[in-house]
């Protein structure tokens, strides 16, 4: 079998990998064990949230399909975080799972290009540090110029309820045990992870009476800018735990493997067990827990991932407003799997060692259906590239918070799973949900993957852009103007107030102001392409902030991109620490920008580094 691209893994990385390298033209195979869980949610049945919001609307500003699928299996649309900022604020949809599986199958079997396989990867094939195929364990090769692992906590994966365990890559599924000893061979360190996840409650055994109900936001916005309004079916309910519950956690926390004495590798720590919260914070008398709808029949408790033994899990959960006379119908578990260490990777994601070898998603130690997507989505890309002879390139930090996350993987390395958030990004004001497309429109039309659809909406949201700032820097507002609107909205005492006529651009910037609420008396903005307005009044109320965060962005532009040569040898740069020297020949940073973001390169010895560089490049220019 001969392909131009070979993914591995059905997951949300692989599926996203897939798609963008057929969509860019590659004949491409997707292998995974089982073609039934392409697209299976593996833990809590959503998508978005704060950063994660936003890397799904960079997938879907790419041309993927995260976004959509999350759209169309919404059984409730929220927005977080609202009252802190744009920077902060972000979208959440719970889902059907099943109906997002089923989406994910059929949105992989109608893309031209694209094969589907069931098997299971063995080895890769290499030759002359190159990617030259994938063999499969039954025996079987395929050839391709290019080659994308996925696989989530497949890699090796051993299920842990409580203190038993058994391989598994999810519960009821086989692990994928033969690509370890294949990527040490090639070169690649490989290491060990954990994560946990929340047991499965009766929804009938719930008593949702007294509890705090969550309805969906009307007012939410869908991740694609392809996707209708939002889909609220269901509310959620929220809960907390006791010192009941965190008495037989404490009582029983030695049946977990997380706190057993032979414990599991390194957990999230943004995303802790139930052991871990009640172990690190001793003082906390509650932990919130949010009970989410999980199908017709399922809540998942999200809050309580937990590794504790089947017995203790069923006993605290009882302890719980809500959940007295509850029952688990599968309960929570720990799972270990391989990783390997993304510092061996560029920012493509393309591996150092093996040109046309690209890893994205959990192999990279990371966590969540969006980190994973987003990650896939781009080595899918750089395959792609790297199959059609074409370099793959690289996201800056302050284009996408994608690009964060890449620097972040292939920079620092992890020594947890990682979890993308929005204080990661010192340009988060530039890296907000509802310009996702925008600033990513030149990156999609390079790489020829933005759809002629997506073209169109994005050519009336910067043509709506332009025409609302046009409009709201012209109209004045009268007092009589704001008396109207004092009355029909919740504007705050001090925004109500004016001794004469106001630029609307000026009253927009008020706090309680929503440019929304400025329709009835500037009839001509209606005529603007929805789609714009969240934007327009961001751009125009951060108007300073994001003036500023542009200027410190180019004020070290020269620096961050500063090549550095592939053979540079640190150990002759005079100046450098033994440790940065070590440091910076061990992870072989592409950019000064990089090397300053690397632990233990100090300043100084990055200015001796910069000295040096600035000195090669005009003995270069000289020559």
């Amino acid at each position: 079998m001969v392909y131009d691209v070979i993914v591995v893994g059905g997951g949300h990385a692989g599926l996203e990998a897939a798609l963008a390298a057929a969509r860019l033209g590659q004949k491409t195979v997707l292998v995974t064990q089982k073609l039934a869980t392409i697209g299976t949610l593996s833990c809590n049945p959503a998508f978005g949230g704060p950063a994660k919001g936003g890397l799904v609307r960079e997938v879907d500003a790419l041309g993927g399909y995260a976004g959509l699928g999350a759209d169309a299996a919404a059984v409730q649309c929220r927005i977080l975080g609202e009252t802190k900022g744009p920077a902060a604020r972000a979208t959440r949809n719970l889902v059907d799972r099943t109906a997002y599986n089923k989406l994910a199958r059929e949105c992989a079997g109608q893309i031209p290009g694209l094969t589907l396989l069931e098997g299971e990867a063995q080895n890769v094939l290499a030759s002359d540090q190159k990617v030259t195929g994938l063999r499969l364990v039954d025996g079987r090769e395929i050839k391709a110029k290019a080659l994308v692992l996925t696989g989530g906590t497949f890699w090796n994966g051993r299920v842990y309820h409580g203190l038993d365990s058994k391989p598994g890559g999810r519960v009821g599924e086989e692990p994928a045990t033969f690509l370890k000893a294949s990527l040490e061979s090639l070169g690649h360190r490989v290491g060990r992870l954990s994560t946990s996840t929340a047991p499965r409650l009766l929804a009938k055994t719930v008593n949702f009476k007294g509890l705090v109900e969550q309805p969906g936001d009307a007012l939410a916005r869908p991740f694609s800018v392809l996707s209708g309004p939002p889909r609220n079916l269901t509310s959620c309910y929220l809960t907390w735990t006791n010192p009941k519950t965190h008495q037989i956690v404490r009582d029983n926390i030695k049946t977990s493997i997380i706190y057993a004495d032979n414990p599991v590798s390194s957990g999230p720590r943004y995303c802790p067990s139930l052991e871990d919260k009640i172990h690190n914070f001793p003082q906390r008398e509650r932990h919130m827990v949010f009970l989410e709808p999980d199908g017709p029949d399922l809540i998942y408790p999200g809050g309580l991932p937990t590794g504790l033994s089947p017995e203790t899990q069923q006993a605290l959960i009882n302890t719980i407003e809500g959940l007295e006379n509850t029952l688990i119908a599968r309960p929570g578990y720990a799972i270990e799997y391989d990783f390997s260490d993304p510092t061996q990777l560029a920012p493509s994601l393309e591996s150092l060692i093996i040109r046309g070898l690209f890893m994205a998603g959990q192999i990279n130690g990371t966590s969540g259906y969006e980190e994973a997507a987003s990650q896939g989505l781009w080595a899918g890309v750089g395959a792609a590239l790297r199959a059609s002879g074409s370099e793959p390139f690289f996201l800056r930090r302050d284009e996408a918070l994608l690009g964060v996350m890449l620097d972040d993987l292939t920079v620092l390395g992890v020594e947890e799973p990682y979890r993308m958030f929005t204080s990661r990004a010192e340009w988060r004001l530039l890296l907000r949900e509802d310009n996702a497309d925008l600033r990513l429109a030149k990156v999609a039309e390079k790489l020829g993957i933005l759809d002629p659809t997506r073209q169109k909406l994005l050519a009336a949201k910067k043509e709506g852009l332009a025409r609302g700032r046009q409009i709201l820097e012209e109209k004045r507002l009268s007092p009589s103007d704001l008396s109207d609107l004092a009355a029909k909205f919740p504007l705050l005492d001090k925004d109500r107030q004016t001794e004469g006529p106001i630029l609307a651009t000026n009253f927009l910037r008020r706090s309680s102001v929503k440019i929304e609420y400025l329709l009835t008396a500037i009839p001509e903005l209606a005529e603007i392409a929805s789609s714009a307005y969240l934007t327009l009044e961001t751009e125009i109320k951060f108007a300073g902030y994001l003036s500023r965060q542009e200027r410190e962005v180019k004020k070290i532009a020269s620096q961050e991109n500063w090549r550095l040569p592939n053979d540079l040898d640190f150990q002759v740069i005079p100046g450098i620490s033994r440790e940065a020297r070590e440091i910076l020949t061990r992870t072989r940073p592409l950019t000064l920008g990089q090397a300053s973001r690397l632990r233990g390169v100090t300043p100084a010895s990055l200015s001796s580094l910069a000295i040096f560089i600035r000195k090669l490049s005009a003995a270069v220019e000289l020559s």
